[in-house]
């Protein structure tokens, strides 16, 4: 459990405005019908800013989406004015401070630091504050009652590792659900379920944010961007969550913008090259029995663990490229996905479900290419195999 008692004395005087929006700048089972997602695929080649996102969040974070009737602690400032929205189906989003959770394997010097937390890895190790971004919730209802007045994760489909986005000061980070705050079974002196506001050491580094457990933090400002739903739990371990929580942000980004702002934004710039021009493994097919695909087909890898396509990519120039996927997955689970580039892993990707096999989404990664001839690799994990994959962009 968490545990933030000496926070509260290093609470910065002044409590920070909230952000401002930067500047605009066989995978397919024959017998298989999806259900939707909780959130809207993202439409076809979306791509949404970290900026945009956010203001779209703060658009929609008003009373008709209010989700608690009580206000939440603050954990920093102990202020009860935190409220928690629905901005999008299955969708919820908070602003509050950011105390440091020292919690889990990783040792700590912070006094209140726990080798536990509620939530462990994949491997069912405690997860360590210094290697993996996590948030906290409120262990319980605190309230006892059904619905709970405050924002109760068990009755919004969320689980452990579940993903959120971070927005803080022009940064945005992908995150898991890793602890808890304080049950009402626990002898407390301030602190309780009813707080909302605390996260790791990692996060508060990708965040850019003092990430000492003892005089760390902010008091304001830090939006976590909830998304529910077992599509958006995040697996692996100690070693590689925090490196899987961020590639799933772009796909995050596309899918909560679409979602939010109903409509199909302006295709990234780049250039597409079609899956069917690469080479499959074993049991792999290029077909064309699903609508929307664009080229002369898609790629539906074999449903197995390692499956794979293969797809010829060329680069003008060496360097960091963002490579976004134009994907389906008509099932009720995520497809994830090792992405590699000529050989080398660059790590997971995950796949969430799409309405159906007709309904295209993208996910996106950033990888380094070399000039001229590349290979990107889509290699499923799970025995399901990876997704159809219809092209990537290379921009």
């Amino acid at each position: 459990m968490s545990s933030n008692l000496s926070r509260f004395a290093v609470a910065a005087a002044a409590t920070l405005a909230l952000i401002t929006p930067l500047a605009i700048g066989s995978a397919d089972a024959a017998t298989t019908h999806a259900a939707k997602a909780n959130v809207a695929a993202a439409p076809d080649s979306a791509s949404y800013t970290a900026a945009e996102v956010l203001a779209g969040v703060k658009a929609n974070s008003t009373a008709a989406n209010k989700v608690n009737t009580k206000p939440h602690i603050n954990t920093m400032t102990r202020a009860q004015n935190v409220n928690v929205y629905q901005v999008a189906n299955g969708v919820y989003a908070y602003t509050s401070s950011m105390a440091i959770d020292t919690d889990g394997s990783d040792p700590d010097p912070d006094p209140d630091h726990q080798g536990d937390t509620t939530w462990s890895d994949s491997n069912g190790k405690a997860l360590g504050a210094h290697h993996v971004p996590f948030y906290v919730l409120g262990d319980d209802c605190w309230d006892r009652v059904k619905p709970c007045p405050h924002f109760f994760y068990k009755e919004h489909g969320m689980s452990g590792r579940q993903f959120a986005l971070m927005f803080y000061n022009g940064h945005v980070i992908g995150s898991i659900f890793g602890d808890t705050q304080t049950a009402n079974n626990q002898s407390t002196s301030d602190n309780d379920s009813r707080e909302l506001g605390e996260a790791s050491v990692k996060a508060a580094q990708l965040l850019g944010i003092p990430s000492s457990g003892t005089t760390g933090g902010v008091d304001n400002g830090v939006t976590v961007v909830m998304f529910s739903g077992p599509s958006w739990v995040v697996n692996g371990t100690n070693s590689n969550l925090n490196d899987h929580a961020q590639a799933m942000v772009q796909n995050a980004l596309d899918t909560l913008g679409a979602s939010m702002n109903g409509g199909t934004p302006p295709p990234p710039t780049g250039t597409v090259f079609e899956a069917e021009t690469g080479t499959l493994s074993a049991g792999g097919t290029f077909d064309s029995n699903h609508q929307g695909f664009t080229g002369t087909g898609f790629a539906n890898p074999a449903n197995a663990v390692g499956s794979y396509v293969d797809i010829p990519v060329t680069a003008s120039a060496a360097g960091t490229k963002t490579l976004t996927f134009r994907y389906s997955d008509g099932t009720t689970a995520a497809r994830p996905a090792t992405i590699s580039v000529n050989g080398t892993s660059t790590g997971t990707l995950n796949f969430p479900t799409t309405a159906d096999w007709d309904t295209w989404a993208t996910a996106s990664v950033s990888v380094t290419l070399k000039a001229g001839a590349n290979t990107i690799r889509v290699a499923g994990t799970t025995a399901n195999g990876p997704a159809n994959i219809d092209s990537v962009t290379v921009s």
